[in-house]
């Protein structure tokens, strides 16, 4: 869980709505998240409702559920990227404000010296994310160590300590890949709606096509009828005529 994927995972956990990080997240049945407040008020008073990214139609009103899984991750990456004044743990004198806070050390540190950790291979290696100031919520109360795999059994974060132990039989996974797969599925599930509307605008045009292609014919043959029909008034005048001058 290194600090630069931070702000992609906010950007993967985004409502596609409010364009901001979930709030109670639900899910439809065509796979997409939207906030519970978002979706609700782009459904006015009526049984038939649309998902608003892929607008596949629903016969009758979904039974939302908050996505629990997604929540969590939501609540865990809002505590990594909030913002607040924290200060370097190792400047003397005055202080200067923090930029990263490393999860391994841990401590918070500013710019100057942050340094040794985009320098020395050792601690390169450390977990880094935005500054924080409570940071017994990013580590786990009983190893002490960052909280970067998320248990997909028990739905929680745990530590790599916790996988040696009660959770050792668990599916864990990193919190990132959490994050990606979830994405990747939405985006798939969004593909597959897109094929769909795809296939469903090609059948109408092929049926309007037949239908003005019907429409054509029987107007050119309307106007071959009229046609006909002009020529042989025009020739019964003539005759008509051509008599008239012999008498």
């Amino acid at each position: 869980m290194a600090s630069s994927s931070g702000p992609s995972l906010n950007e993967k956990l985004q409502c596609s709505i409010c364009l901001k990080v979930f709030t109670d997240p639900v899910t439809t049945p065509c796979g997409h998240n939207f906030c519970r407040t978002c979706l609700m008020k782009c459904w006015p008073n009526s049984p038939i409702c649309f998902c608003p990214l892929c607008k596949e139609k629903f016969s009758r009103r979904p039974d939302l559920k908050i996505n629990t899984t997604l929540g969590k991750l939501v609540q865990h990456f809002k505590k990594l990227n909030q913002e607040s004044e924290v200060f370097c743990d190792f400047c003397d004198g005055r202080k200067q404000k923090a930029v990263k806070t490393c999860l391994t050390c841990p401590s918070s540190y500013c710019e100057t010296h942050l340094e040794p950790h985009h320098r020395v291979p050792r601690l390169k290696k450390h977990t880094l994310i935005n500054p924080v100031e409570n940071l017994e919520d990013y580590i786990c109360q009983k190893h002490e160590r960052p909280l970067e795999l998320f248990c997909r059994d028990d739905q929680m974060c745990v530590c790599l300590s916790c996988t040696e132990g009660e959770h050792r039989t668990h599916n864990t996974v990193p919190i990132e890949e959490e994050s990606r797969e979830k994405k990747m599925i939405q985006d798939r599930m969004k593909k597959i709606q897109e094929i769909k509307h795809s296939v469903k605008q090609r059948k109408t045009l092929a049926s309007n096509d037949c239908f003005l292609t019907s429409s054509r014919t029987v107007h050119i043959s309307n106007w071959m009828i009229i046609g006909l029909g002009v020529l042989l008034v025009a020739a019964l005048i003539y005759t008509s005529v051509s008599e008239c001058e012999k008498h």
